[in-house]
């Protein structure tokens, strides 16, 4: 968290005596650490986070350098004020700019990426190719194109979720050949991910089969007779309800967890 700190964006986290999950402390908290991994495996983690990472290129080369929320002049076209894009990578043979929205279900904006698109191009002297990925706030994770005309650029948008990143983290920690120093990041990063309600799942798919005892079955059909009792009862029911249902985070819904 400390690019956040550094950069005064912990305001949105720390305005009341408990922290409070921000935008900003969840980019600080997993892309500020990863970034102290290899070149080739923070790049690996980024790609493998997008829907369609088919179409990404496997092989940027090495990182050279990592800003968070760098400031690039307004274009006076798409905008009169700085925009900041939330990470501007500069690999090898690709540059990298990271727009995060806190949230998996939405918060992406067409407006903001031609914003950021247009003062980088405008500001940024590089015959490298820019690559843009947006994580979080997609309602899907195909890819995207934004249209410049005024530079004659198409700018392909890659969909990403915190849930991909945070999945592709857990693979790795499962890897024989990790560093020490690699093991303490991923950890850290997955119990920062946890802070910002981002949990590791294990999906249906992939839990081995479960076989009952016939003394399970009789405890199914006494709960079932009770749920009938409840139902026949509404005024029960209505009391009861509250009790049972589960807290789910608005930002990170199921279906903004598919593949795509």
């Amino acid at each position: 968290m400390n690019q956040a700190l550094l950069n005064k964006k912990l305001k949105d986290s720390f305005g009341e005596t408990r922290f409070k999950p921000s935008e900003d402390s969840l980019t600080s908290s997993t892309i500020g650490l990863l970034q102290y991994l290899s070149g080739t495996v923070f790049w690996d983690l980024l790609r493998n986070s997008c829907g369609e990472k088919h179409l990404l290129p496997e092989n940027v080369g090495d990182l050279l350098e990592v800003y968070f929320w760098r400031r690039f002049l307004p274009d006076l076209e798409y905008n009169v004020n700085h925009v900041e894009p939330d990470v501007y990578c500069e690999f090898e043979n690709y540059n990298l700019i990271i727009e995060a929205k806190k949230g998996d279900a939405f918060g992406q904006d067409e407006i903001q990426w031609r914003k950021e698109i247009n003062s980088y191009y405008k500001e940024v002297e590089s015959d490298k190719p820019l690559l843009f990925i947006a994580i979080g706030g997609n309602n899907s994770l195909k890819i995207k194109f934004v249209g410049l005309d005024n530079i004659g650029i198409t700018q392909t948008i890659y969909g990403a979720s915190w849930q991909r990143l945070l999945a592709t983290c857990i693979d790795y920690l499962q890897k024989d050949n990790l560093l020490l120093s690699e093991i303490r990041i991923f950890n850290d990063v997955v119990d920062l991910f946890e802070r910002h309600q981002y949990y590791n799942i294990s999906w249906l798919n992939f839990l081995r089969p479960k076989f009952l005892k016939s003394s399970c079955l009789k405890v199914l059909e006494l709960w079932n007779e009770k749920d009938s009792i409840l139902h026949k009862n509404e005024n029960l029911l209505s009391i009861i309800k509250p009790v049972f249902q589960p807290k789910i985070n608005s930002f990170n819904t199921i279906s903004s967890w598919k593949i795509i």
